[in-house]
């Protein structure tokens, strides 16, 4: 039995039980991670494409993670986090102002210290201004001042009426350091002086660099920006391919049992055998993953005219996908099929004949995009990097991520709740409503709810010892969808009496 020590709500999958004892805001949030050339290393939550340009930059065709967060957002997506991937030896760029404290002309002193709130050559672009403020200096008072911070010589921040007085309300470091999101500062201890003189010359910072190329580690490495993001996650390293990379991210989202990793293709792989082997040999056998392939012809945004083509890793889009058929239609709908269009999408980068796709969706589980007149290009496969059922269907991982994130949700009400009937008799109530609006919407099969899951909160399952420990038991069992992957029609020719059957 496992050894519960902080107090929450934990949930497990089991395999399915031969026979059964008795007949939330979990929506999937993506989370990209890439190299940009400015922008927070840690996990930022944005809600628009506005908000990525404002803190990574615009467009590069250095780097393909803005394309991505494009391609997602324009395919429908709502909400995602962020991940800039930097150089483990990148540095800050940091830059002091200082004040004269007996007037101009005598040594000056320290005002404070500014450092970009991110790694890379970026930060040598800020600069920093100072304008006297409404509060004069006095013997007994610190003054105020507006502190103005440019990038490229354009205003992006300005702090109104700040102090470095700790005992004012708008201390500076206290206000900087909890809104800024270019700069941190740090105050040294100074003191009142009727005196005080400000420096408002420009002042540029320094010092950052972009150390060396971003490798497999700083990937591996910044997967530890997730520990502190809670709910459903959709994982894409944009154009990443290497096992090593591909296999972390794949435990990540299998130890946090509620994340699924959507794979880029190779740029560099168009046969049967370079995409195969690679998948085959290289990457876990995980249900928590799923390959796309090839490379897109997409819309580029950064140009105009007939050009404006790219080349473009496809999980942005897919992501975007991802999120619209789960708003339009649940989890239990494969992101797949003529419906699940790929906008912007002008090609594909390698064609595969027929025969050859069929060997990398069933053989390799490799899922492929398809140009179909009048619907586009679509996403031609719903399958994970598992190769045995039902684990190998993409629904169905993400249903049960679903589940259990929706299971826990819905269930933390009862964390120090008295361990008693009335307890689990609420528990049973309230996720079988959840499980049974999960079934309506077409989550799970079966005529009616009885036949769609069942659910065990009582005596059975929680006895005097396991009260005693602290612990309410709950068993949940659930049947899930199973997405029509071949459609065989049997036409039949009938001639008075005689038929001739073709197999579609």
């Amino acid at each position: 039995m496992p050894t519960y020590s902080n107090p929450g709500v934990y949930v497990t999958e089991s395999p399915l039980r031969a026979s059964q004892e008795r007949g939330a805001n979990s929506q999937s949030v993506p989370a990209f991670f890439g190299t940009a050339d400015r922008g927070p290393t840690s996990a930022t939550f944005i809600k628009a494409w506005s908000e990525f340009r404002a803190l990574y930059g615009d467009l590069s065709s250095a780097n393909d993670l803005g394309y991505a967060v494009y391609h997602y957002f324009a395919n429908g997506g709502r909400d995602a986090f962020i991940v800039r991937v930097a150089s483990s030896t990148a540095d800050e760029a940091s830059g002091t102002l200082y004040y004269y404290p007996d007037g101009e002309g005598s040594a000056s002193s320290p005002l404070l210290t500014a450092t970009a709130t991110s790694p890379g050559a970026w930060g040598n672009n800020l600069t920093l201004e100072v304008v006297p403020g409404v509060v004069s200096p006095t013997a007994s008072q610190i003054p105020t001042f507006t502190l103005i911070v440019k990038l490229n010589g354009s205003e992006i921040e300005r702090w109104n009426e700040v102090s470095v007085d700790p005992d004012n309300n708008r201390y500076v470091e206290t206000v900087v350091n909890t809104y800024s999101k270019f700069v941190n500062v740090s105050v040294p201890s100074i003191t009142a002086d009727a005196d005080w003189e400000f420096i408002t010359s420009s002042n540029a910072l320094s010092g950052g660099t972009d150390g060396g190329s971003v490798g497999d580690s700083d990937y591996t490495s910044a997967l530890s920006a997730l520990d502190l993001v809670e709910g459903v996650l959709l994982l894409n390293a944009v154009g990443k391919t290497s096992p090593t990379v591909v296999n972390a991210f794949l435990n990540k989202a299998e130890t946090r049992g509620n994340a699924f990793v959507i794979i880029d293709p190779q740029a560099d792989a168009d046969t049967v055998s370079e995409i195969g082997s690679t998948v085959v040999s290289s990457y876990n056998n995980s249900s928590y993953g799923a390959v796309y392939y090839p490379l897109l012809k997409m819309v580029d945004p950064a140009k105009t005219g007939p050009g404006a083509v790219r080349n473009t890793y496809p999980g942005g889009a897919v992501a975007g996908a991802y999120v619209r058929t789960e708003v339009a239609r649940s989890v239990a709908k494969a992101p797949a099929g003529f419906d699940v269009d790929i906008r912007g999408a002008l090609g594909l980068v390698s064609q595969f004949t027929a025969s050859d796709a069929g060997t990398l969706y069933d053989t390799y589980h490799v899922n492929l995009f398809k140009a179909v007149p009048g619907a586009g290009v679509v996403v031609n496969g719903a399958r994970t990097l598992d190769k045995a059922t039902p684990g190998k269907f993409i629904p169905i991982r993400r249903s049960l991520n679903y589940l259990k994130q929706a299971l826990s949700d819905s269930s933390a009400f009862a964390v120090f709740e008295p361990n008693d009937e009335r307890l689990w008799t609420r528990i049973n109530v309230v996720l079988s409503s959840l499980l049974t609006e999960f079934w309506r919407s077409g989550g799970l099969k079966g005529r009616n709810a009885e036949e769609a899951f069942y659910i065990i909160c009582d005596s059975t399952n929680n006895t005097e010892t396991t009260i005693n420990d602290g612990q309410v038991h709950v068993e949940v069992g659930v049947a899930v969808q199973y997405p029509a992957e071949f459609v065989v029609i049997s036409l039949s020719q009938w001639t008075g009496g005689a038929n001739t059957i073709d197999t579609l």
